[in-house]
């Protein structure tokens, strides 16, 4: 079985991993801490057992009915069985105030304990707030400077120092850091921010040039006087192996499976030369990101399974020297290896570029270990080419979330494949807009190589009937073939598709699944997600009629 992002990957090899590098895993914990002033307006501390609990239990369910308190979350208890532990967020006038909480531990129905802080005598006006939800991103992304991203705001109380605050809260995720900003709402000003990052131990940022000569921040680990390629900024661990570029280790790899402390890519003063690591270490650590925040996964398996990476398989100087088949496999293509590992070539300098160079292409074969981890689908026939199709629907939203239009190098966001590392017309590898440019299919009736040896079936060439199916679904379109027009949710609303695309292709489909269960796992997912006859079920039925999938 072969899997493979860009033509056609190397057979599937067994990874067994020796790696023995000082690494710590770091975890990512939610909610600001850390870096504010002291809190010194009035705020009540509870501690209440025994036979101080009654007062306080009543005074909580009043607080609860009257909405000063709503519960939060709930937490099991891991140390006494049967325990449950409520935490109760605080509300002034209908709005969370950031920080208020109490905790409320329950033994079957049984009141335990209370415990927690809350705060007095608010006085913020609520409907004081100047500025929209939108200014506060543009505010919060310009403070976390290029790159960022920022959730959706919510408008809070903020206790700051001696006095209370009205706020929008909201979560961005840069390349390097996780931080939570609290923008005032009436002034647009910054009143604090504080990272998310939890450090076991202080990790090393270096700085790097990439492929396309764009500037990039190098999460590396420090160890015996050197940098280690290494990341430390997320809880998956993530390391990025530099080969020599010769047969002989890449040879020795597929025959034993192992990596070794040597291999790591590394440097020596933490300024990192070498375009194709620092893009393919980067880029990786920014696909994780893009799946923890649009889906909440964590890494491959949702449990931060490895992240590893191999660059300079075989030299590109060697290119015109090798095979055809090698420099077509190891030199001008990427691929993933189950579990966990990905391989970037190093492009020949004609057709292609550094592999690593290209987000899409990177998110591309991470998104096929999401797919080994979950449906598995079969790399043949109609279920391979879903496999494919997944990997750039996903590939392309990795874009619309990190990339901003006329901004750096890359020439995303797009629907485009590959389009950043291309050299050759006409630029790019696949189009998910117009298929057919490059001679791929737009329309079920057009699939080919299914039951043959040919690209396992057709796996790449037939995935674009998929593929064009979320481009019209999201950006609207007439098809070609079928002359059926579809209006689409707009490249605005692109999350919506994405997130219908994951539910479907992560948790409906069977390893043997075909086009048409797709369709059908995509409508249960839409309308699970925004309603039976909602507008997204409408325009991406109609878009599936549209490429001819019934």
């Amino acid at each position: 079985m072969r899997e493979s992002g860009i033509a056609k990957g190397p057979a599937r090899a067994s990874v067994r991993v020796a790696v023995t590098l000082g690494a710590v895993l770091l975890a990512l914990s939610g909610g600001p801490a850390g870096g504010q002033e002291p809190i010194r307006v009035r705020s009540q501390g509870v501690t209440a057992w025994g036979a101080a609990l009654g007062p306080w239990a009543a005074r909580v369910d009043s607080m609860l009915q009257d909405g000063s308190f709503d519960l939060g979350r709930l937490q099991v208890d891991t140390m006494i069985d049967g325990r449950v532990h409520e935490r109760l967020d605080q509300y002034h006038d209908g709005l969370p105030v950031f920080g208020g909480q109490l905790l409320r531990q329950l033994d079957g129905r049984r009141i335990v304990s209370i415990s927690g802080r809350y705060f007095d005598d608010i006085d913020v006006a609520t409907a004081d707030a100047a500025i929209s939800a939108g200014d506060a991103i543009d505010v919060a992304e310009r403070a976390a400077g290029p790159g960022a991203r920022a959730e959706e705001p919510m408008l809070g109380i903020l206790p700051l120092g001696d006095r209370f605050v009205l706020v929008y809260r909201t979560t961005v995720r840069g390349p390097w850091d996780v931080r939570t900003y609290f923008v005032n709402a009436s002034t647009g000003a910054v009143e604090d921010s504080t990272s998310q990052i939890r450090h076991q131990e202080t990790p090393a940022v270096g700085l790097g040039i990439g492929v396309l000569g764009d500037r990039k921040k190098v999460s590396s680990d420090e160890f015996a006087g050197s940098f280690f390629a290494v990341d430390l900024l997320r809880p998956a661990v993530s390391i990025t192996y530099a080969f020599n570029g010769g047969a002989a280790r890449l040879n020795s790899f597929f025959e034993s499976g192992l990596l070794f402390d040597s291999d790591v890519a590394q440097s020596s003063n933490n300024t990192w030369g070498d375009s194709a690591v620092v893009d393919a270490h980067v880029h990786q650590g920014w696909v994780y990101d893009y799946y923890f925040e649009r889906f909440g996964r964590r890494g491959l398996d949702d449990a931060n399974f490895d992240l590893l990476s191999i660059v300079h398989p075989i030299a590109r100087s060697l290119a015109p020297f090798s095979p055809p088949d090698v420099v077509a496999t190891f030199v001008n293509n990427a691929a993933y290896l189950h579990p966990g590992l990905m391989i970037y070539g190093d492009g020949d300098g004609q057709a292609f570029d550094y592999f690593a160079g290209a987000l899409d292409v990177i998110a591309h074969e991470i998104t096929h270990g999401v797919t080994s981890f979950t449906s598995d689908l079969v790399y043949r026939d109609e279920s391979g080419a879903l496999n494919e199709a997944f990997s750039d629907v996903m590939a392309t939203g990795v874009e619309f979330f990190h990339l901003r239009d006329g901004q750096g190098p890359q020439q995303g966001p797009n629907f485009l494949m590959g389009e950043d590392i291309t050299k050759m017309a006409p630029g790019y590898v696949r189009s998910l807009q117009n298929p057919s440019v490059v001679g791929d299919p737009d329309h079920y009736s057009l699939r080919q190589f299914i039951g043959t040896d040919i690209d396992d079936g057709g796996v790449h060439f037939n995935s674009t009937i998929v593929g064009h199916a979320f481009y019209l679904a999201v950006a609207g379109g007439t098809n070609r073939v079928s002359g059926i027009s579809v209006q689409g949710v707009g490249v605005a609303n692109i999350e919506r598709m994405e997130r219908i695309f994951y539910r479907a292709f992560t948790f409906y489909l069977a390893p043997l699944a075909q086009f048409a269960d797709a369709r059908d796992a995509t409508l249960l997912a839409a309308a699970e997600l925004y309603g039976a006859g909602s507008p997204e079920q409408v325009q991406l039925q109609r878009a599936w009629d549209a490429v001819g999938v019934q």
